[in-house]
């Protein structure tokens, strides 16, 4: 994917994603991108895509978030609409009308789109929770399913999982999808020493 992009230097404010003019290019790593210039031109893949519902209006989807990386494992959170950090990237890129992506089919990404963290620095305190986390560890127990409804009446299924990584504990709750995600993968039986990796995962204390 090529995309041609203007940076605010407020990262309360989303970016501005300029139509590609250049006939040859001078394509930048994602790591580089910052607010010294007004444009920049970069490929990166997709590695993990969503959607984000408007929970207020029960509407889906109410944006399409993405998380971009290019070759060297620069990585960088973008949306197609305007408090979770998905990347430790400073920066945001938002899509608009004028944006112009383009689709390539001789580009690869050979670096794995995780970056994982010990379970032991989750839970020990030290990671900084304001950032989406990667998990990997064994599965360790399945939780009984179950549903909550938030304030406007809409009714969300979730399910919990424990999860352990020499020899620290965790648990991780899925909500919507993934908890059908989770009984396809229960019912086929296979179960035992699986490995669970979870991407993007907010960490926080339970209360």
């Amino acid at each position: 994917m090529q995309i041609s992009t203007q940076i605010s230097e407020d990262l309360k404010f989303p970016f501005n994603i300029a139509r590609f003019q250049q006939r040859n290019p001078k394509f930048s790593n994602i790591d580089e991108i910052n607010s010294d210039r007004a444009t920049w031109n970069f490929k990166a893949k997709i590695i993990r895509l969503w959607q984000v519902s408007d929970f207020n209006r029960s509407t889906m989807p109410f944006s399409i978030e993405m998380v971009l990386m290019d070759s060297v494992g620069g990585s960088i959170h973008a949306t197609n609409a305007g408090a979770y950090c998905t990347t430790h990237h400073p920066y945001k890129l938002n899509f608009q009308f004028s944006s112009l992506v383009q689709r390539l089919s001789n580009f690869e990404i050979v670096r794995s789109p995780f970056n994982f963290v010990p379970i032991a620095e989750v839970v020990g305190g030290s990671y900084d929770t304001d950032f989406l986390v990667d998990v990997i560890g064994f599965l360790t127990g399945v939780g009984q399913e179950r549903e909550i409804t938030n304030q406007n009446g809409t009714t969300t299924k979730l399910n919990v999982i424990a999860m352990e990584a020499y020899g620290h504990k965790l648990q991780c709750t899925f909500f919507g999808q993934y908890v059908d995600e989770l009984n396809t993968f229960v019912g086929a039986g296979d179960v035992n020493n699986a490995v669970v990796i979870v991407q993007f995962a907010k960490a926080k204390t339970f209360q």
